[in-house]
């Protein structure tokens, strides 16, 4: 999934001199992280708390990445949302015309119904190059607004790819790692129930290293549905 970034275009409000993070870079330095939050660690357990934070949020990175997706559109709209955000650059797009309720059919203009005559020629519908510079785009939200293909009709499905994720991280990624990691440290193992040397005792109520603490902070970076 991952891909080179060179031809990635800045959003509004970075400079196009901006350097494309390396999708290895790390979330937050060691002495980023001495310094804003007081914390030590080193590389290899800010890398760790970066593998779990890219399964959490079901992405290959935070950084800007190319993602694919294929998306069935509601019935009468013309628009949808991308799973990934915040979207940098829409690279390509496909749609294709679909069936759906006979009576919700939608003609033409001059009442040429698009999908009977794909019945009597029978040929599926095809999918269509849709002019990626005709699409509306809200990239915080990763809200996209199609145009109308050739026949003014809606499309049924689409597919995109396009480039989404952060030029800088934020802080609560960072404050999200320093969490991780002293979990990773108290615990020292995910799924322990109880533990007991003399007369200290450890218990845990529930599995994993990331808190409900670490899972708030990473709440709007999770991808919930994505094809």
């Amino acid at each position: 999934m991952t891909e080179p970034l060179h031809d990635l275009m800045p959003s509004p409000g970075w400079l196009a001199s901006e350097r494309t993070p390396d999708p290895d870079q790390l979330y937050v330095s060691v002495k980023e992280l001495d310094t804003k939050y007081c914390f030590v660690a080193d590389e290899a357990e800010i890398r760790f708390a970066q593998a779990l934070i890219n399964a959490h949020t079901n992405r290959p990175s935070l950084w800007p990445e190319i993602y694919e997706e294929r998306i069935d559109l509601p019935d009468d709209r013309n628009t949808c949302i991308l799973a990934a955000r915040p979207v940098l650059k829409l690279l390509a797009c496909t749609g294709r015309y679909g069936g759906g309720r006979r009576d919700q059919r939608t003609l033409m203009h001059v009442n040429f119904d698009y999908l009977a005559a794909l019945a009597v020629l029978g040929s599926a519908p095809r999918w269509q190059a849709i002019d990626v510079d005709m699409i509306e785009i809200y990239s915080p939200t990763g809200e996209i607004w199609l145009p109308m293909g050739f026949y003014p009709i809606r499309y049924a499905q689409v597919q995109v790819r396009y480039q989404a994720g952060l030029l800088q991280m934020p802080d609560r990624v960072k404050a999200a790692i320093a969490d991780i990691i002293n979990t990773v440290r108290n615990k020292g193992v995910s799924d322990r129930n109880y533990y007991s040397v003399g007369r200290v005792q450890q218990t845990y109520s529930g599995t994993g290293f990331l808190s409900e603490t670490a899972r708030m902070l990473l709440a709007p970076y999770v991808i919930t549905s994505l094809m």
